[in-house]
């Protein structure tokens, strides 16, 4: 080593790894911890009412009816086979497990990285700053819903998956490539960039054969998607966003790149986007300058590089031909991940401005910084490069640690939001996603009844404290007496704790009619509950906060009176 002795390097060897096993037991942990068996909105129709029309289907015709159903936009056969897979091995469902399944598409996600990055002489030592990038909780919402964790990480690791077997250049691997990229297709729409990204390996590395049938399975996938139910879309509106707002769609491209560096996740939104989009447009840049080095060292595609540039980047980026076959495959990746957020900015953000930073779609600059950061790696000498991974090291950590500082209250918060939602949906037939008088409500309700009576699946009980049924504030001689602020604001009905139980226990505004009852969670250290008027029956409600602490539930009257019309 020119820049560490014997012994040195050994212990930065064991330092990394243990880091790194911790960084991804840390993740998994979490995950672990504050996961819940409950389904929570596009959750019922993915898997629930999926399986019920599976099992009541008549013959194989109707099954495959039932599979191939489109939610939205997507078709999701990746979280069906998942789904099918837990039901034949247990006779259950359990949204805990599916959603921990979900995120092992991370874990392989990352090993794949890791392969290509040692397949190109890497040493594995280097690859914390990866997981510091990989593992964080930016994605928190895609973590933390069932259906999602099975869709938006999972697309990415079977693209990658399939651009690691197309850069093999055997025969069974490029056909083991197209299925997989197939399976990819029909996994969520985002799945069809797998084609124009995986092109650009087979002609980088000049298989021209390959190229056409690789295009021909591609044609033939994204038509055949499309087949069948009509899916819901409006797409075509999105061109009238943009061409009204091109260089607010310019800007938020290159925000959106750089959005595993957002960090101030509780400042306006216009102080927190300028550090992803200075990095964004960073990040591009090396992309950039990187593609046209390794175009450059290609005997091909090296023709159309002006010989100059060529000759300088390839040099900076320590590109050689030799190298070309995992130079595409880090192409396609960061192709693919371009790609994906180019789309969320054209057809995504005429919906909301801030969706380019929302967490649903973070995973795909994460992916985008761990590739760059790789590339940069492996362009310097020895010396510099255990500066800049050093560096990386701080860097990576610091972004980890916030993530951890500002989404798991929201997690946690999410957690007990949800928990209170399935109360009402138990005790009131609407809280998990539906609103009252909806189809959705219908829908829903009659879906859980039936995996209930199939033994399928059953809300927790008790979902929040063994006393939870037994409660009633009429009646209750309580000494306890709270106060609350309260308005009704359109389809929102605010309740803003004025004198009560201490912030630091878990508190629930009770709502209680004759016929109904609703509990709504206090956010943790937070004094005000959002309560949506749309889950809650019409009616003339007492108020009173449930306090949970140290496992002992009490009730805290007030004589406030809530009339929702």
């Amino acid at each position: 080593m020119n820049s560490l002795t014997k012994k040195q390097e050994t212990y930065f060897q064991y330092a990394a790894g243990i880091l790194t096993v911790l960084v991804i037991g840390t993740f998994y942990y979490i995950i672990v911890q504050n996961s819940i068996n409950i389904p929570w909105f596009d959750d019922i129709e993915n898997i629930p009412y999926f399986l019920v029309n599976w099992l009541e289907a008549p013959d194989f015709a109707g099954k495959w009816e039932a599979f191939i159903r489109p939610n939205n936009e997507h078709r999701v056969f990746t979280a069906r086979l998942i789904v099918l897979a837990q039901y034949y091995l247990t006779s259950k469902l359990n949204f805990k497990d599916l959603l921990f399944c979900g995120n092992l598409s991370v874990l392989v996600l990352f090993l794949f990285i890791v392969r290509g990055y040692l397949r190109q002489g890497g040493k594995w030592y280097f690859i914390l700053p990866v997981a510091f990038f990989v593992f964080n909780f930016q994605a928190y919402a895609g973590t933390f819903m069932t259906i999602m964790s099975m869709q938006y990480q999972m697309v990415i690791m079977l693209s990658v998956a399939s651009f690691y077997l197309l850069v093999k250049q055997s025969v069974p691997a490029f056909i083991f490539a197209i299925a997989i990229a197939c399976l990819d297709t029909f996994s969520m729409g985002n799945g069809m960039v797998v084609w124009p990204s995986g092109l650009a390996i087979l002609l980088l590395q000049m298989r021209w054969k390959s190229s056409f049938i690789w295009l021909a399975a591609g044609a033939a996938s994204i038509y055949l998607y499309f087949q069948g139910p009509d899916f819901v879309q409006g797409n075509d509106k999105a061109f009238s966003y943009v061409l009204e707002h091109p260089m607010r769609t310019f800007v938020a491209f290159f925000t959106m790149l750089g959005g595993d560096f957002d960090v101030m996740a509780n400042a306006e939104f216009n102080k927190r986007m300028v550090i992803p989009t200075i990095l964004g447009f960073i990040l591009f840049a090396v992309f950039i300058t990187w593609t046209v080095a390794v175009l450059s060292v290609s005997p091909f595609w090296g023709k159309w590089v002006p010989e100059r540039w060529g000759r300088t980047l390839a040099r900076i980026y320590n590109v050689r031909e030799a190298d070309i076959r995992w130079n595409a495959f880090w192409l396609a990746i960061l192709a693919y991940v371009l790609i994906g957020m180019l789309m969320v900015v054209f057809f995504r953000t005429r919906f909301d401005p801030h969706i380019i930073l929302w967490s649903t779609y973070k995973m795909y600059p994460a992916v985008m910084t761990s590739v760059i950061f790789i590339i940069v790696l492996q362009a310097l000498n020895i010396r510099s490069r255990y500066r800049f991974f050093g560096t990386m090291c701080l860097v990576s950590a610091g972004l980890w640690w916030s993530t951890i500082h500002n989404y798991l209250p929201i997690v946690k918060n999410t957690s007990n939001a949800r928990t209170a939602f399935a109360f009402n949906q138990k005790h009131n037939g609407v809280g998990l996603g539906a609103t009252k008088n909806s189809a959705f409500e219908t829908m829903l309700a009659t879906t859980l009844r039936k995996v209930d009576s199939l033994g399928i699946y059953s809300l927790p009980r008790p979902l929040i404290h063994a006393e939870e049924d037994q409660v009633r504030l009429t009646g209750n001689t309580s000494q306890l007496n709270a106060k609350a602020d309260i308005e009704l604001e359109g389809d929102i009905l605010k309740i803003n704790l004025v004198s009560g139980p201490p912030a630091d226990h878990r508190r629930y505004a009770f709502l209680e009619s004759e016929n109904n009852r609703y509990l709504f969670v206090f956010p943790i250290d937070g004094t005000e509950t959002l309560c949506p008027v749309g889950t809650i029956r019409a009616g003339a409600y007492k108020l009173g906060i449930w306090d949970i602490s140290s496992g002992n539930l009490s009730v805290w009257l007030t004589e406030q009176l809530v009339t929702i019309p």
